[in-house]
């Protein structure tokens, strides 16, 4: 299961003065803008290699579940600064955030919501146990990502609980080639400061990467005051802390020890608005994500690798009001990991397995005072199938899950492709998946509900793929049954498998290159309702659309994005979410070998728009930065 990164990196060193920077673009310049609009994120996708999808490593255009990969380049072109922001530009995606930057984050795949989400850091299953059930993805910063891969779709049966809507893979920073160093810094709107540095290589047995970085902003006001009832008017700013660590010593030709670590810690200001707040009430909070992970890897015969991981991941989330009513909250969640891979490359066919064993937990106060401490073990039996023979390709999944006090799941995942000619594949599946209730859920001493059942879910797939040299093209229809569905009843007070969901849709996603011009796009039609009430769900859009160009023009490239988002009904008792549009313009130009000055434009129209009502979404902000790296 070796991760094949992308290894162009652009990041270096820069001093600014320390008066705010808003910089003023020409007419020219806007006007050569709007003709590129578009962010340089294109890859050579025939060449691009994933394991997220079957966790074997696979060509692209050989996956059959509906993938995406993002790497390096990509993300460096982009000059997106968290994950969130980067993926709603990719098909099925939408996010919600109450507030700017560092505001809490929902995220919707294929509508499902963030609870329905897997999401993995370097293999390691990061979870959230209290009663959000939602990770804190709005902290983690790109500054330490080298790659990140999206599968779409009911995929427990190869990843486990929580794989109802699909999978996000984030893989960190690896040491590989010839010593590097970079570095890079940035200022903007609203007094946005960010700079990282780091290095990488190899050096005989041992490979090493080591990163670290900082973003703050004095940010906006999270809440719009014509909409709410006794929110602060003062700004709610930002701040994060990020490092990350990768270790390997090769101990042999087929032996390998390696450790991983990371770190996200953010320190956010919020709103807290309502009839028992007051103007002058102050709400901070800090999340902070750390996940640790030793790994043996090695052949134990010519056809037969294996793997060995121990994994340690914690999320905390503190926060503290101080006004008229003044209390503090703490939750965290830790989740550790054992797990032993294998696989066996046959001829025409690679096998998987795997073993894994969780402890999940959860301590969650109010004021100091423990309101929720509980311990769980999740055991699971993973098996897996690729074939592929001249047109044919076949993969199966089957996975079994125990955990402690729920009713065991297994899960299955089938598909079968067929290539018509090089160019053309014709793709079906089936597969159901499942996500286990939160410890909060669960055992909260207010809303919990120990008698919770897991959700249930199935999918049927059809889909087309065109591929040719840098070009992609892959729609895909589905159809997702999802049942218990896990929501906080207000008739009850308290969480209950209430209602079950249908989502049917045509997603489409587009990648390539002409000449110096890179373009991706991605459209999403969907429909997802609650099939108790026959109404679309809350906040989930049914059409999403996105477009990036990126043009090269020598030392100087030009590009940009543009998103669009459908109206969408809000919670109950709120006005619906009105249709918005949203365009980022980036530039970079090359001053040397080493050196590269770079600037962007978010909101470049400055749109007023809200994806949670009540809350207001960041303006049209302005950066520049320079970046340099060296190689030796």
């Amino acid at each position: 299961m070796k991760n094949r990164s992308v290894r162009a990196r652009r990041l270096a060193l820069a001093f600014f003065k320390p008066a705010d920077f808003t910089p003023a673009l020409s007419a020219s310049a806007m006007a050569v803008l709007s003709l590129v609009s578009g962010a340089a994120l294109a890859q050579t996708m025939g060449a691009e290699v994933v394991v997220t999808a079957s966790r074997t490593e696979q060509i692209l255009t050989d996956v059959l579940p509906h993938t995406t990969v993002l790497g390096r380049d990509a993300i460096e072109q982009s000059q997106v600064l968290d994950l969130p922001t980067l993926l709603s530009r990719e098909a099925g995606f939408q996010f919600t955030q109450t507030g700017g930057r560092g505001g809490q984050a929902t995220a919707f795949l294929r509508g499902a919501a963030s609870l329905q989400v897997l999401v993995l850091v370097d293999g390691v299953p990061v979870t959230k146990q209290d009663t959000t059930g939602a990770v804190s993805l709005e902290h983690i910063m790109l500054d330490q990502v080298d790659r990140i891969e999206i599968v779409r779709g009911n995929v427990s049966a190869i990843h486990g609980s929580g794989a109802v809507g699909g999978v996000i893979q984030v893989f960190t920073r690896q040491g590989q080639g010839q010593p590097t160093v970079y570095a890079s810094a940035e200022r903007g709107s609203q007094g946005t400061q960010r700079w990282n540095a780091g290095t990488h290589g190899a050096a005989g047995p041992l490979a090493y990467a080591v990163s670290v970085g900082r973003l703050r902003t004095d940010g906006i006001n999270a809440a719009n005051l014509s909409q709410t009832l006794n929110a602060n008017p003062d700004a709610d700013g930002y701040r994060n802390n990020n490092h990350a660590l990768s270790l390997s010593y090769q101990l042999s030709p087929e032996h390998k020890l390696g450790l991983r670590s990371t770190h996200f810690k953010g320190l956010f200001d919020y709103d807290v608005p309502g009839s028992f707040s007051a103007p002058t009430d102050v709400h901070q909070g800090r999340t902070q994500l750390d996940s640790h992970t030793l790994y043996w890897s090695g052949r134990l015969g010519p056809l037969w690798s294996s793997r060995l991981n121990y994994s340690d991941a914690r999320e905390r989330n503190d926060t503290a009001t101080v006004g008229g009513y003044s209390f503090t909250t703490l939750a965290q969640t830790r989740t550790r990991m054992l797990s032993w891979t294998h696989q066996w490359d046959l001829p025409s066919m690679v096998l998987t397995a795997e073993l894994d064993q969780q402890t999940q937990g959860i301590d969650m106060a109010t004021d100091g005072v423990s309101g929720l401490s509980r311990e769980r073990k999740a055991y699971a039996l993973y098996g897996g199938v690729v074939y592929k023979r001249a047109a044919h390709n076949l993969q199966f999944n089957v996975r079994r899950d125990d955990v402690d006090n729920l009713s065991a799941k297994d899960s299955v995942y089938l598909g079968y492709g067929y290539d018509l000619n090089a160019q053309w594949k014709l793709i079906a599946s089936h597969a159901t998946a499942f996500n286990m209730p939160p410890l909060g859920y669960l055992f909260d001493p207010y809303s919990g509900n120990p008698n919770l059942r897991p959700e249930t879910a199935n999918t049927q797939e059809a889909g087309v793929q065109w591929a040719q040299g840098p070009h992609r093209v892959r729609s895909t229809w589905f159809s997702t049954l999802t049942k218990d569905l896990l929501l906080y009843d207000m008739a009850s007070f308290q969480f209950s498998n209430v209602s079950r969901v249908k989502n049917r849709g045509l997603e489409t996603s587009y990648s390539g290159r002409f000449h110096m011009t890179d373009l991706r796009a991605s459209l999403s039609l969907q429909d997802p309702v609650n099939e108790a009430t026959g109404q679309q769900l809350v906040r989930r859009a049914k059409t999403l659309a996105s477009l990036s160009v990126s043009q090269s023009l020598g030392l100087l490239s030009l590009g940009g994005t543009v998103r669009y988002t459908s109206a969408r009904p809000d919670i109950e008792g709120k006005p619906g979410l009105p249709s918005n549009s949203l365009l980022d313009l980036t530039a970079r130009y090359s001053l040397s070998r080493d050196w590269t000055l770079y600037g962007r434009v978010e909101n470049a129209t400055d749109s007023r728009y809200q994806t949670a009502y009540g809350y207001n979404q960041l303006p049209r902000t302005t950066t520049l930065g320079l970046s340099w790296k060296m190689k030796h």
